[in-house]
């Protein structure tokens, strides 16, 4: 039997405690510890914090004491504060030769971030001889490996459009009145922090897009949207008719040959009920991709507890799961053989392979270039 790889959890918050039970599940991989970042989660057994029979594996706050244990890789779960808190601690991690894996909008950093965090990236792996890799459903394997990809169908492109949507009105509800569900559009206009979030998302996807398409972009507009609701909605944060019951973020790219609407855009629709999609949108339907070309392509991704069932949730112990958590964090457990396997670095995203691009003569972009690099 081939030797299971040891990975450990570094935040068991909600898409932690997720990243947890899979690993648990995958006969891969062992689970040898996990970084906690509450008091309260401090010597507690892992399975009890996901309401399940215990483990024998207790989380821990002692970020030294996880510092020397050893693992094959870390997946990175930290709660995302739309600040990049998280880089004093990833590049400790790093430099203590620990390999990471993140779902937070690292993806290509060197396409976005400053160069000197990049360098300090580098830096860190060649200090600890060690990777680092940021995947998860988007970025990366819906915006990049699946849109891009569809583009290989193309031989003209005039412009590509994104939307994905998510039902999050069983959240819970101090968490939605945090990014401005249950408010009026001006108070959730002021909130500074949930748009902060998606607009680091949303610019890891933006410049992925430039490189990938070898078409630099010309105005690069961020937008938010904050969309009433039509009557009252009983959902987990009661919303009153006016009130705010869909928050949309957006990246738009524009050219300079077509300065009237967008070449690229991608948004990001948060909702507290099936009422507040568009006619367009069916209920369970994540994602809606529109290419406008030759030829013109549309299509949609809908994730689903089961094909066979309109359940809404998986029940993971205590928790009542989405699919889309599993979807973000199997790319993340997906990479991690190949992290274990490669040299130290940065291993960015492993890209769509053939597509469309604005220059056949130049096909390969710095993107895909950069993935055969190593420091």
């Amino acid at each position: 039997m081939t030797q299971r790889l040891k990975v450990m959890v570094w935040g068991p918050g909600k898409l932690g405690s997720i990243a947890i039970w899979e690993i648990l599940q995958n006969p891969a991989f062992e689970l040898v510890g996990v970084g906690a970042y509450s008091d309260r989660k401090q010597g507690v057994d892992v399975g009890a914090l996901l309401g399940l029979p215990d483990i024998g594996l207790l989380a821990t706050t002692d970020r030294k004491r996880l510092m020397g244990e050893h693992a094959d890789c870390i997946i990175y779960t930290a709660h995302d504060r739309g600040t990049y808190h998280t880089d004093e601690e990833i590049l400790e991690l790093l430099a203590n030769g620990h390999n990471v894996i993140t779902p937070l909008p690292y993806q290509n950093a060197h396409l976005f971030r400053e160069e000197a965090f990049t360098e300090k990236l580098h830096a860190a792996c060649r200090k600890g001889q060690s990777v680092f890799h940021a995947t998860g459903i988007d970025p990366d394997v819906v915006s990049d490996r699946v849109l891009m990809s569809l583009t290989g169908l193309c031989t003209d492109i005039q412009s590509i459009t994104m939307q994905e949507y998510w039902n999050c009105g069983s959240a819970n509800p101090d968490s939605l009145k945090m990014v401005g569900f249950g408010d009026t559009p001006e108070q959730a206009e002021s909130k500074e922090l949930p748009a902060r979030v998606a607009e680091n998302f949303l610019r890891s996807i933006g410049a992925t897009a430039e490189k990938v398409l070898g078409r630099p972009f010309d105005d690069i507009r961020l937008v938010h949207e904050y969309i009433r609701a039509p009557h009252d909605l009983a959902t987990a944060l009661p919303i009153r008719a006016g009130q705010v019951a869909r928050i949309a973020h957006r990246i738009e790219g524009y050219i300079s040959s077509k300065p009237s609407a967008p070449f690229f855009a991608v948004e990001y629709n948060w909702l507290m009920d099936d009422v507040m999609l568009p006619q367009t949108v069916r209920p369970g339907q994540y994602y809606q991709i529109e290419i406008e070309g030759r030829p013109s392509i549309r299509a949609s991704i809908d994730l689903k507890t089961s094909l066979e069932s309109e359940a809404p949730f998986y029940d993971v112990g205590s928790m009542k799961s989405e699919p889309s958590y599993h979807a973000t964090i199997a790319p993340c457990l997906q990479a991690v053989t190949h992290v274990c396997r490669a040299g130290p670095g940065i291993l960015p995203s492993f890209g769509p392979g053939l597509h469309w691009t604005h220059d056949y003569a130049s096909p390969v972009s710095d993107v895909d270039a950069v993935v055969n690099t190593r420091t």
